[in-house]
Protein backbone atom coordinates (compact mmCIF):
# COMPACT_ATOMS: atom_id res chain seq x y z
CA UNK A 1 0.00 0.00 0.00
CA UNK A 2 1.43 3.65 -0.84
CA UNK A 3 1.26 6.42 1.60
CA UNK A 4 -0.65 9.68 1.38
CA UNK A 5 2.68 11.14 -0.71
CA UNK A 6 2.93 8.33 -3.00
CA UNK A 7 0.69 9.02 -5.56
CA UNK A 8 2.47 8.32 -8.75
CA UNK A 9 0.79 4.69 -8.92
CA UNK A 10 -2.38 6.22 -8.06
CA UNK A 11 -5.86 4.96 -10.03
CA UNK A 12 -7.42 8.01 -11.35
CA UNK A 13 -10.98 7.41 -12.85
CA UNK A 14 -11.05 9.92 -15.55
CA UNK A 15 -15.03 11.11 -16.12
CA UNK A 16 -14.04 14.08 -18.49
CA UNK A 17 -11.54 14.45 -20.72
CA UNK A 18 -11.83 19.00 -20.14
CA UNK A 19 -9.83 20.58 -17.71
CA UNK A 20 -12.12 23.46 -16.95
CA UNK A 21 -8.64 24.53 -13.99
CA UNK A 22 -11.60 26.55 -11.97
CA UNK A 23 -12.35 26.54 -8.53
CA UNK A 24 -15.61 27.34 -8.77
CA UNK A 25 -18.19 24.69 -9.20
CA UNK A 26 -21.31 25.38 -12.03
CA UNK A 27 -23.62 23.10 -10.83
CA UNK A 28 -23.82 22.10 -7.02
CA UNK A 29 -22.11 18.52 -6.86
CA UNK A 30 -23.85 15.89 -4.28
CA UNK A 31 -20.78 14.90 -1.86
CA UNK A 32 -20.62 11.09 -1.61
CA UNK A 33 -21.30 10.56 2.32
CA UNK A 34 -24.68 9.86 3.74
CA UNK A 35 -25.73 11.92 0.52
CA UNK A 36 -29.27 10.46 1.30
CA UNK A 37 -28.95 12.09 4.50
CA UNK A 38 -26.98 14.59 4.47
CA UNK A 39 -27.44 15.86 1.24
CA UNK A 40 -24.04 18.14 1.22
CA UNK A 41 -23.75 20.09 -2.09
CA UNK A 42 -20.24 21.34 -3.07
CA UNK A 43 -21.15 24.88 -4.56
CA UNK A 44 -24.00 25.37 -2.39
CA UNK A 45 -24.55 27.22 0.54
CA UNK A 46 -23.21 25.23 4.31
CA UNK A 47 -26.38 26.51 6.16
CA UNK A 48 -28.46 24.13 3.90
CA UNK A 49 -26.64 20.83 5.65
CA UNK A 50 -26.04 22.56 8.90
CA UNK A 51 -30.06 22.16 9.12
CA UNK A 52 -28.90 18.60 9.91
CA UNK A 53 -25.48 18.58 10.71
CA UNK A 54 -24.10 21.21 13.85
CA UNK A 55 -21.02 22.81 11.84
CA UNK A 56 -18.77 24.23 13.98
CA UNK A 57 -16.24 26.42 13.36
CA UNK A 58 -12.70 25.19 12.68
CA UNK A 59 -10.64 27.97 13.96
CA UNK A 60 -7.20 25.95 13.70
CA UNK A 61 -8.23 25.10 9.80
CA UNK A 62 -9.26 28.88 9.44
CA UNK A 63 -7.36 30.78 6.89
CA UNK A 64 -8.25 34.05 8.56
CA UNK A 65 -8.42 32.99 12.07
CA UNK A 66 -12.28 34.70 12.30
CA UNK A 67 -15.97 33.67 10.85
CA UNK A 68 -16.53 35.76 8.06
CA UNK A 69 -19.13 34.86 5.81
CA UNK A 70 -17.89 37.02 2.82
CA UNK A 71 -14.58 35.12 3.20
CA UNK A 72 -12.93 31.72 3.26
CA UNK A 73 -14.38 29.62 6.42
CA UNK A 74 -13.12 26.21 8.03
CA UNK A 75 -16.25 24.26 9.79
CA UNK A 76 -15.76 20.83 11.54
CA UNK A 77 -18.62 18.15 12.61
CA UNK A 78 -17.74 15.43 15.50
CA UNK A 79 -21.54 14.49 16.14
CA UNK A 80 -21.37 11.43 14.09
CA UNK A 81 -22.14 8.26 15.00
CA UNK A 82 -19.39 5.79 16.33
CA UNK A 83 -17.67 3.28 13.70
CA UNK A 84 -17.37 -0.31 15.27
CA UNK A 85 -14.65 -1.92 14.25
CA UNK A 86 -12.00 -4.49 15.64
CA UNK A 87 -13.31 -4.47 19.14
CA UNK A 88 -12.95 -0.76 19.28
CA UNK A 89 -15.25 2.33 18.37
CA UNK A 90 -13.66 5.46 15.84
CA UNK A 91 -14.99 8.53 15.16
CA UNK A 92 -15.90 10.09 11.65
CA UNK A 93 -14.43 13.62 11.58
CA UNK A 94 -16.02 16.12 9.02
CA UNK A 95 -14.74 19.11 7.67
CA UNK A 96 -15.56 21.54 4.88
CA UNK A 97 -14.48 24.48 3.78
CA UNK A 98 -16.19 27.32 2.77
CA UNK A 99 -15.89 30.97 0.65
CA UNK A 100 -18.72 33.09 0.80
CA UNK A 101 -21.01 30.33 2.84
CA UNK A 102 -20.27 28.52 -0.07
CA UNK A 103 -19.02 25.18 0.36
CA UNK A 104 -15.44 24.48 -1.59
CA UNK A 105 -14.18 21.13 -0.32
CA UNK A 106 -15.45 18.27 1.93
CA UNK A 107 -13.57 15.79 3.77
CA UNK A 108 -14.17 12.86 5.70
CA UNK A 109 -11.72 11.20 7.89
CA UNK A 110 -11.38 8.59 10.29
CA UNK A 111 -8.55 7.16 12.53
CA UNK A 112 -8.02 3.95 13.44
CA UNK A 113 -6.31 0.19 13.81
CA UNK A 114 -6.52 -2.18 11.61
CA UNK A 115 -7.52 -5.99 12.20
CA UNK A 116 -4.13 -8.24 12.32
CA UNK A 117 -6.20 -10.24 9.73
CA UNK A 118 -6.09 -11.19 6.06
CA UNK A 119 -8.08 -8.41 4.51
CA UNK A 120 -8.41 -6.49 7.26
CA UNK A 121 -8.87 -3.26 4.49
CA UNK A 122 -11.24 -4.62 3.01
CA UNK A 123 -13.34 -5.25 5.71
CA UNK A 124 -12.79 -2.09 7.44
CA UNK A 125 -13.76 -0.41 3.48
CA UNK A 126 -17.44 -2.31 3.74
CA UNK A 127 -18.34 -1.09 7.20
CA UNK A 128 -17.57 2.33 5.86
CA UNK A 129 -19.44 1.12 2.35
CA UNK A 130 -22.80 2.23 4.64
CA UNK A 131 -22.10 5.77 4.20
CA UNK A 132 -20.19 6.19 0.93
CA UNK A 133 -21.79 4.81 -1.55
CA UNK A 134 -18.76 4.21 -3.98
CA UNK A 135 -17.25 2.07 -1.28
CA UNK A 136 -19.32 -0.45 -2.66
CA UNK A 137 -17.67 -0.91 -6.27
CA UNK A 138 -15.49 -3.54 -6.03
CA UNK A 139 -13.06 -1.78 -8.30
CA UNK A 140 -12.52 1.15 -5.23
CA UNK A 141 -12.01 -1.70 -2.74
CA UNK A 142 -9.37 -3.28 -4.45
CA UNK A 143 -6.83 -0.28 -5.43
CA UNK A 144 -7.82 1.24 -2.00
CA UNK A 145 -6.14 -1.60 -0.62
CA UNK A 146 -3.65 -2.13 -3.36
CA UNK A 147 -2.56 1.43 -4.03
CA UNK A 148 -3.58 3.61 -1.30
CA UNK A 149 -5.55 6.64 -2.89
CA UNK A 150 -8.35 5.92 -5.74
CA UNK A 151 -9.26 8.98 -7.77
CA UNK A 152 -12.19 10.09 -9.96
CA UNK A 153 -11.95 13.57 -12.01
CA UNK A 154 -14.35 14.53 -13.79
CA UNK A 155 -14.84 17.96 -15.08
CA UNK A 156 -15.25 20.62 -12.25
CA UNK A 157 -14.36 18.22 -9.15
CA UNK A 158 -11.42 15.66 -7.90
CA UNK A 159 -12.89 12.88 -5.26
CA UNK A 160 -10.05 11.30 -3.58
CA UNK A 161 -10.02 8.35 -1.59
CA UNK A 162 -7.33 7.20 0.52
CA UNK A 163 -5.96 4.76 3.06
CA UNK A 164 -3.22 5.17 4.69
CA UNK A 165 -1.54 2.27 6.90
CA UNK A 166 0.18 3.52 9.95
CA UNK A 167 3.61 2.68 11.13
CA UNK A 168 4.52 1.49 14.26
CA UNK A 169 2.44 3.21 16.96
CA UNK A 170 0.61 5.29 14.53
CA UNK A 171 -3.29 4.81 13.46
CA UNK A 172 -4.38 3.87 10.26
CA UNK A 173 -6.24 6.52 8.70
CA UNK A 174 -9.37 6.71 6.05
CA UNK A 175 -9.60 10.08 4.29
CA UNK A 176 -12.39 10.92 1.71
CA UNK A 177 -12.45 14.38 0.24
CA UNK A 178 -13.96 16.03 -2.43
CA UNK A 179 -12.40 19.52 -4.19
CA UNK A 180 -12.55 21.45 -7.30
CA UNK A 181 -10.56 21.25 -9.69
Amino acid sequence: MTSCGQTDNRAVKETSEQNVGSTTITKPKLVDYKSDTYKILLGDNYKKSDLIIDWRWASEADTDGRIDSTGKDAFMFLGEPLIKYNEEEWLPSLHIETDNNIITSFTCSVLFNLADITNSETTFLRILSKDIKQLENNEVIKTLTKQGVYEIKTQEVIEVFRLTKGKEYEYDKFEYTVKPR
